[in-house]
Order: C-alpha cells, then structure tokens, then sequence
C-alpha cells in the first residue's frame, strides 16, 4: 500500500498556529492604533488600567497555552499508545500520521464535556463569549473600533481571556465617537423608522445571548449523539452574530445598546449556568470538591477550566477598574 501524504495534515496545523499569531498582531495593532490616535489628539490614557490589562493578557495566555501544549502532547501519546510497536521503531516524531489520524478540536471539547463535573467548567465558557460577543458590537458601535472580529476569531482559537483582555486594551485606547448630526430635512416618518431600530439593536443583542447560551447548555445532554458537534458549533459560529448584526443594521443604536450587555444580563446568564452546571454534578452524587480535582483531571479540560478561571478574574477587574 502505498504512503500517505502527511502534508495535508501538518499544512493546516502549521496554519493554525500562523493563523492565531497573525491574529494576535492583528489584535496589538489595533490597540496600538488607537493609542497612537489618542495620544495625537491629547487624548487622557490611563496607565495602571493598561498595565492591569495587559498583564492579565499576557499571564492568560501562558497559562491556558501551558495547558493547551500539554493537550498536545497528551494526544500524541495517546495516539502513539495505539500504534504498532514497528511503526514508531524509529524513535522519531511522527507529528503528520498523528495529525491525520486525529481531530484535535474534536477530541479536545469530547474529553472536556465527558462527564458533569467537568462539563462545569466548560460551559461557562459559552457564557462569557455569548456576553462578550454583545460587548465587542457595542463597544464597535460606540467608540467606532475597527477590525473587531479579528479579537473574536483569536478568542475562538486561542482562549476567551486573551482575547478579551485584549479587547478591553481597545476600549481603554478608544474614545467615545461622537453621535452623528441629525439632518434637518430628514422627513418625520423616516427618522421614526430609525428611531425603531435603534431600539431593536439592544433586543437582538440580548436575544443572540440567550440563544448561545441555550445552545451551550445543550451540548452536555447531547454528548455522545450524532449532532453532538453540530450543536459544539453553532455557539462558535454565533459568538460572530452581533458584529455581523452591525453590518444588516448600521447607524445610531439606542444609549441602552450601547451598553450591552447591561450588569443584570451578564449576572443573571452567569448564576443561571453555573446553577445549572453545579445541578448537574450534584444530582450525580458531586459536589464541590469533586468540581476542583476535575479541574487537572484533562490536559484540554485544564486548558478551558484555566480560561474560564481567567476570565472571571478578567471581567471582575474590568468592572472595577475598566468601567469606571
């Protein structure tokens, strides 16, 4: 028989990586913009939220990476484990027969929703992208950020903390836009129509929320069912709806948009999934000390669990010190 070709493989693994670097410069960029822009207009920048920032940034990123290599290596030896004695005789790495054989993200999230206590961790993940993804529209929408979906697409790919981090370093570095001048031979009918819409910006933003979460929360009863990864998904996909919701209705959102998600959404849809997560492992005989030795149970657990963790820390010091 002949030799598979292990260059598809490694060509989109090495892809990845290119792809989630390329991202990240893309993201500094941004930021670094904006400063440059606010410092040439005597704009005020403050220091120690930038500093805070970018600290969590960087220490988010080394340790839910720290995790994701040891996921790395977790899967190779497990797909080595299953290989015969005389394919691997040679000593050598055998990263493209491993990357053909294996669907990382696949195994990755089927190992870290396995069981309740760890499927506790991982779907408050669903719940701080959901929130965040209504942020980074409003925040576009508000301070006219360009180029947000590259932060969206480093969070799917690298970890929600990072990205967000990094997301709230652009709000610091941006000013508020101001509100575009109303011309005075619009017709009354006409800006009642974009008086409707403004208002219905923060309905949908709030409806996208609801409905990712929803999802989320699903994927755990439908572990192990065919659509299983269809549902892993969609919250994915998603996470780009709000931006994408910019585009079908642009102009001035309602002052109540702006600030979406409001404090109340984003306490109400966190307590709602840790309630139900922690429902679930104590009805299987869990409780909290079983929820913290799950923690280091998985290296692709740890990873998500040490993302989750970070961004509790993340949102918590943006609401004391970034708000403000």
């Amino acid at each position: 028989m002949a030799d598979v070709s292990n260059a598809r493989p490694l060509a989109i693994f090495t892809g990845y990586l290119v792809t989630c670097a390329a991202l990240a410069a893309g993201s500094i960029a941004i930021i670094r913009k904006g400063a440059s822009r606010r410092a040439s207009s005597s704009g005020g920048h403050r220091p120690g939220a930038i500093a805070l920032f970018s600290v969590l940034a960087a220490g988010s990123l080394a340790i839910t990476w720290y995790h994701m290599l040891n996921f790395f290596r977790w899967s190779y030896q497990e797909w080595a484990s299953n290989q015969a004695a005389t394919t691997l005789a040679d000593g050598e790495l055998h990263l493209g027969e491993w990357l053909r054989d294996t669907t990382l993200f696949k195994q990755a999230w089927a190992s870290a929703l396995e069981t309740a206590p760890r499927a506790w961790w991982c779907v408050q993940i669903f719940g701080f992208c959901a929130n965040w993804s209504v942020m980074l529209a409003a925040q576009e929408r508000k301070r006219n950020i360009p180029h947000l979906w590259i932060l969206m697409l480093l969070g799917q790919l690298v970890a929600i903390s990072v990205a967000s981090n990094l997301f709230f370093l652009a709000v610091l570095v941006h000013d508020q836009a101001a509100p575009a001048a109303e011309s005075s031979r619009k017709g009354s009918k006409r800006q009642a129509s974009q008086t409707e819409r403004a208002s219905s910006v923060g309905f949908w933003y709030d409806s996208i929320v609801i409905v990712t979460i929803g999802i989320g929360l699903s994927t755990t009863p439908a572990f192990g069912k065919s659509y299983f990864m269809y549902l892993l998904l969609t919250p994915h996909i998603l996470a780009f709806a709000p931006l994408l919701l910019n585009r079908l209705m642009p102009g001035e959102a309602s002052t109540s948009a702006l600030d979406k998600p409001s404090m109340l959404t984003k306490v109400a849809s966190m307590a709602a999934i840790v309630s139900w997560a922690t429902y679930a492992v104590v009805s299987e005989g869990g409780d909290w000390d079983t929820i913290v030795r799950t923690l280091h149970e998985h290296p692709a657990l740890s990873s998500v669990g040490w993302d989750v963790i970070c961004c509790w820390v993340s949102y918590t010091a943006w609401h004391i010190f970034g708000e403000t």
